[in-house]
C-alpha cells in the first residue's frame, strides 16, 4: 500500500504500517515495545478506519477494567473529534452512524469471574497493556473468538520475558509481531522525548524497561532473577574426588493435567552440586508411580530419595518405606511453621526454596535443565500474617492460570536433604580432627575459659 494514499486517519508509524498492509495474512496482530512508539495510536487509529467502512462488532478490553476511564475509550474518542468522524460517543461504548459499527469496553475478569459472555460474534479485539492479561484468562478467551475472520491485536510493553502473551504469540506463523520505540515513531512528541532523556540521566534500568521495551528481569515478587538462573544454568562443576552424593527428588502429580516429576542432584565438591537428572510422566497409577520412582532411584544410584507426602505421594513412599524396609526413601511435609520456630519463612517448602535460592545467589548449583528454569522463575512469594515470606501455594498458581511448578518442587525437595549430608561429612571428619584443632581447645589456646 502507497503511504502517500493512506487518508490521515491512518497517519501511523511506517514500521507499523503492515499491520495494515497484510491485515488479511494473520489473525493476530502483536505490537511491542517502549512507551512512544505509536502502539495504541496505530490500533486505534486502523480499528476507527475499519469501523467507518464496514459494520463490525468490536470489543476493546484489558485483563481488568474498574471504569471506562481505563480503557482505550478517551484515545478513540479524542481520535473521532480530531478527524470529525460519523461516530456516536456514548457514555459506555461508541457507534458508527451509518454503518452500525459498535466499539464496546470491557475487563476480562471482574470480581474472579471471567467477563466474556457474548465474546463469540466479535470481529475485532484489541488487548491494551497485554503484559496484564494471565495464562487463564488468554485459555478462556481466544476459544471464544470463534469467527472465521476476526482479528485480535495486543499491544504491550513487556513486564516480564515470561508474559503470558509474549509467550504464546510472538513466534507464531498466524501473529505479526513488531517491535516498536519511541525513535522509531516520527509522530513520538517531543515533551515524550525529553521525558525519555530525563529518566536515563536518572536510571538507565527504568529507562531500558519504560522507553526501550526490555523486560523485567524478575518482578517483584518473583523468588528468582532470570539473569541468576541463566548464570547457574552455565555454571558446570567438575565432579572431585571423594565426592559424588546423589539426592533425588520427587513431586507425584495430584491433578488432571499435572505430572510427576523427578530431579537428581550430585554433589560435585564441598560447596557444589549438579542437577543430573530429570524425568516426568503422566501416568498417575500408584503402584506405576511407585515402580517408576524406584526404578529411577536405583538405576541413578540416588543415596537419598525424598517423596512429597503431602497428597498422593504418601502412597508410594508407605510402599516403599514401610511395604519394602527401604529407608533410603524419606517424605516432604509443608506444615506452617511456628514464629518462634523461624522468623523468616512460613512454611517448610519456602524455608527450602531460599535454600535453593542462596545456592543460585553463590553459584553453587548447575540447573541445566531449561524447563525447571522455566519453572522457578514462575515461584512468587508473598507474606503472611507475621511478615515471614511465604511460597504462593500450587493451588493458587493453579487458579490463575499457571502451571503447577512440579519440577521446580522436586529440585527444592532435593536441596532439602543437602543438609544431612553435609551433617554426615561434619561428623565423618570429626573423629580425625587433632585435638588441638577442636573449638574448646582452640578457645583454651586464645586464653579464653
Amino acid at each position: 500500500m502507497d503511504k502517500l494514499l493512506l487518508p490521515a486517519i491512518l497517519k501511523i508509524a511506517e514500521k507499523l504500517l503492515p499491520i495494515i498492509e497484510r491485515f488479511n495474512e494473520f489473525r493476530y496482530f502483536l505490537l511491542e515495545g517502549g512507551r512512544g512508539g505509536g502502539k495504541s495510536q496505530a490500533i486505534g487509529r486502523f480499528i476507527l478506519y475499519l469501523a467507518e467502512k464496514y459494520k463490525l462488532r468490536i470489543v476493546c478490553g484489558r485483563e481488568t477494567q474498574n471504569s471506562i476511564t481505563e480503557s482505550v475509550y478517551s484515545l478513540l474518542s479524542d481520535l473521532i473529534k480530531a478527524y470529525d468522524l460519523n461516530f456516536d460517543i456514548q457514555a459506555n461504548k461508541i457507534v458508527h452512524r451509518k454503518t452500525g459499527s459498535t466499539i464496546n469496553f470491557r475487563g476480562f475478569r471482574e470480581q474472579g469471574r471471567f467477563n466474556i459472555q457474548g465474546m463469540e460474534g466479535v470481529d475485532i479485539l484489541w488487548i491494551d497493556e497485554s503484559q496484564a492479561i494471565t495464562k487463564q484468562t488468554l485459555d478462556v478467551l481466544i476459544p471464544t473468538i470463534r469467527k472465521e475472520n476476526a482479528r485480535i491485536f495486543f499491544s504491550m510493553n513487556r513486564h516480564v520475558h515470561n508474559d503470558p502473551v509474549y509467550v504464546k504469540f510472538a513466534d507464531r506463523n498466524d501473529c505479526l509481531h513488531i517491535a516498536i520505540n519511541f525513535h522509531e515513531n516520527p509522530y513520538c512528541p517531543e515533551a515524550l522525548k525529553k521525558e525519555a532523556a530525563e529518566c536515563r540521566k536518572i536510571s538507565e534500568k527504568d529507562y531500558q524497561h519504560i522507553w526501550e521495551g526490555y523486560p523485567l528481569d524478575q518482578s517483584e515478587d518473583a523468588l528468582f532473577s532470570l539473569s541468576e538462573l541463566l548464570a547457574c544454568k552455565n555454571a558446570k562443576h567438575s565432579l572431585a574426588e571423594g565426592y559424588g552424593i546423589r539426592l533425588a527428588g520427587y513431586d507425584p502429580a495430584r491433578y488432571g493435567d499435572d505430572k510427576t516429576s523427578a530431579t537428581i542432584i550430585q554433589q560435585m565438591g564441598a560447596l557444589h552440586w549438579q542437577q543430573i537428572f530429570v524425568d516426568e510422566w503422566e501416568h498417575k497409577d500408584l503402584n506405576y508411580t511407585t515402580g517408576r520412582i524406584l526404578s529411577i532411584s536405583a538405576e541413578n544410584n540416588a543415596d537419598k530419595s525424598i517423596i512429597d507426602e503431602d497428597g498422593i505421594g504418601a502412597g508410594p513412599l508407605d510402599t516403599l518405606k514401610k511395604g519394602r524396609g527401604l529407608d533410603s526413601f524419606v517424605g516432604f511435609r509443608n506444615p506452617a511453621i511456628s514464629y518462634t520456630e523461624n522468623k523468616s519463612y512460613g512454611n517448610n517448602r519456602t524455608v527450602n526454596a531460599y535454600k535453593l535460592k542462596n545456592m543460585v545467589m553463590k553459584g553453587h548449583i548447575c540447573i541445566p535443565d531449561d524447563k525447571t528454569i522455566e519453572e522457578l522463575l514462575t515461584l512468587k512469594y508473598t507474606f503472611d500474617h507475621n511478615q515471614r515470606r511465604i511460597l504462593v501455594s500450587k493451588e493458587k498458581m493453579r487458579k490463575d492460570g499457571v502451571k503447577s511448578p512440579n519440577r521446580a518442587d522436586a529440585l527444592i525437595m532435593a536441596v532439602s536433604l543437602i543438609g544431612e549430608v553435609k551433617e554426615k561429612q561434619t561428623r565423618q571428619y570429626e573423629g580425625h580432627m587433632p585435638a588441638y584443632s577442636k573449638e574448646e581447645n582452640l578457645l583454651n589456646l586464645a586464653g579464653v575459659r
